[in-house]
Parts: C-alpha cells; sequence; structure tokens
C-alpha cells in the first residue's frame, strides 16, 4: 500500500470515527448513524463505476468503499433497534439463599427496559403497578452501543453471557459441577455475574468446609481462581440489603470505597466488608459467627 492509500485509509477511518462520536454523545440516533454509513458506501459505489477506468483513482475509492462497507457491517445491528428503551429502572429484589440454611443470601437488582416519555411517567407507571423502584436511568447511546458490541461478541462465539460465565468460573474453583450452581443460571430472573461469590460461598458450606448460623448478604464476581471482582449497581444492593434488615453486606475490594460513600449517603446500618478472595470471605465469616 502507498503513501496516499494509506491517507486514504486514515482518512476514511476519521470520518467514520467522526460520526461514531457525535452518536456517542447522543447528537445524532442510531438511524442517522447506520443511514450516514449507508449512503457513504452508496456514494463510494457510484464513484467507482464512475472513475473505473480510472487506475489510481479507482484504487483509493475501493480502499475507501472496502472500508465503509466492513463498518457499516459491524455498524447495522443498531438499525435492528425497533422501539429502543428510553429508561432502565431497577427494582427491587428479596435476597434469597441459594442453599437454604447457608445464611448466603444472594443479593441481585431486577431491571425494566421501558420506553416511557420521561422519568416521572416511568416512576408513576412503576407505583401503580405497586413496584418497588430504587433507581430510574435514561438509556443514553452509550448503553446501546456497548449492548450491540456485547452481542456481537456473542454471534461470533466470542463472548458468553455473563451468568453463564460465572457459573462456569464457580464450578471450576469449587472443582466439580454443582447443580445448585446450574440450577441457578438457568432460571429466568437471574442474570449478570456478581452472585459468584454467593454460590462460591454456598458450595463451601455445602461441602462443609465451614459453617454459619449468620445472615450475610453476599455480591460480588469472582473468577476460576477465586479472587473476587468488582460489581455494578452497588447502590441498590445496598438500598436492598438495608431494607431487608440484614445485618451483615459482603462485597468485593474493588468496590470498596464506592461502597463507603454510599453507605454515608444512604446513612446505611449494614455492617459491610469487603473481600479481595473467596479464602478471606469464610475467614471473615468464620469470625464473625466467632464474637456474635
Amino acid at each position: 500500500m502507498n503513501k496516499s492509500s494509506f491517507i486514504i485509509g486514515v482518512l476514511t477511518i476519521i470520518f467514520y470515527l467522526l460520526f461514531l462520536l457525535l452518536y456517542l454523545q447522543d447528537v445524532i440516533n442510531e438511524f442517522v448513524f447506520v443511514c450516514i454509513l449507508f449512503l457513504s458506501l452508496i456514494i463510494l459505489l457510484i464513484n467507482l463505476i464512475v472513475f473505473r477506468k480510472q487506475r489510481v483513482n479507482k484504487r483509493k475509492i475501493t480502499i475507501a468503499t472496502f472500508i465503509i462497507f466492513l463498518l457499516f457491517l459491524y455498524e447495522f445491528p443498531l438499525a435492528l433497534i425497533y422501539n429502543p428503551p428510553t429508561y432502565l429502572a431497577n427494582i427491587y429484589k428479596q435476597p434469597s439463599e441459594v442453599l437454604e440454611g447457608s445464611g448466603i443470601f444472594l443479593v441481585g437488582v431486577s431491571q425494566l427496559n421501558l420506553t416511557e416519555k420521561s422519568k416521572q411517567d416511568v416512576i408513576e407507571l412503576l407505583s401503580k403497578q405497586q413496584a418497588d423502584v430504587l433507581s430510574v436511568e435514561e438509556v443514553d447511546n452509550k448503553m446501546k452501543y456497548s449492548s450491540k458490541n456485547s452481542q456481537i461478541l456473542k454471534w461470533l462465539h466470542l463472548q458468553k453471557e455473563p451468568i453463564k460465565q460465572m457459573g462456569e468460573n464457580v464450578n471450576q474453583y469449587l472443582g466439580q459441577e454443582e447443580e445448585f450452581v446450574s440450577s441457578f443460571t438457568k432460571q429466568s430472573d437471574n442474570a449478570g455475574n456478581s452472585a459468584g461469590l454467593g454460590l462460591a460461598l454456598s458450595g463451601h458450606i455445602k461441602n462443609g468446609d465451614f459453617q454459619n448460623r449468620l445472615h450475610i448478604a453476599v455480591t460480588g464476581a469472582i473468577n476460576e481462581n477465586g479472587e473476587v471482582l468488582s460489581i455494578g449497581y452497588m447502590k441498590e444492593k445496598i438500598q436492598i440489603v438495608e431494607k431487608t434488615r440484614i445485618p451483615f453486606m459482603i462485597i468485593p475490594s474493588e468496590n470498596a470505597e464506592q461502597a463507603a460513600a454510599i453507605q454515608k449517603e444512604l446513612k446505611a446500618n449494614v455492617e459491610i466488608f469487603d473481600v479481595a478472595h473467596v479464602n478471606e470471605a469464610i475467614q471473615l465469616i468464620q469470625h464473625l459467627n466467632d464474637i456474635h
């Protein structure tokens, strides 16, 4: 590739990035963004026909056309979003023991995608349904774009559903496939990866590695080595634990600073402890059982 062809390629990508930035900043919507790429592709194809006998121009236009074509294919799934949600409502979900009698309560948040025109409309609608709304957030283009990218990776089998990956991580950490883990990941109302730590602790209790007689709320993702990873919706989860009156909560160390600020803001009474590994959580639970 000569210098002029390289410059054409760079300019084409800059053109794409300019409109991508406008989309991510909510200046244009997904339909306009995809249409711009499509119209650009049509214009380039027309120019390719017009200048087909001019070797130099043809090569430059071909490069630009090829790049825009690939980008159009990549971004086209955005145009498939019909009537996209405008708001995401985070709703109270009762913490539950995946292993009855373990005292390990998994903390999750129910979510609803809504197409209401305003945040107030969402709150009024959910109030009529007697839903316990924790928070409502506007769905912006960055959220849609992230969702689209994740979906493409799943189509290409390069990324698994977070809850499925979580189940595999827990089973690998425990060294065997646990039926209660598989059952949890198959439930339609469960999603995400934040139940990993709670499932791993429940597995240890099931296997007789330690005992617990306290009620403890647990949230945190883990990898196959038992390292505890950060999770989202910390504020909503602290709200849920506070509403449920569970006295103790274990969270990832990576969320500790965030949780401390939220606890101060909410004036929550729950005692929050952070851990970086499943073994650290086990030691913490044993200590809490010794002193309470």
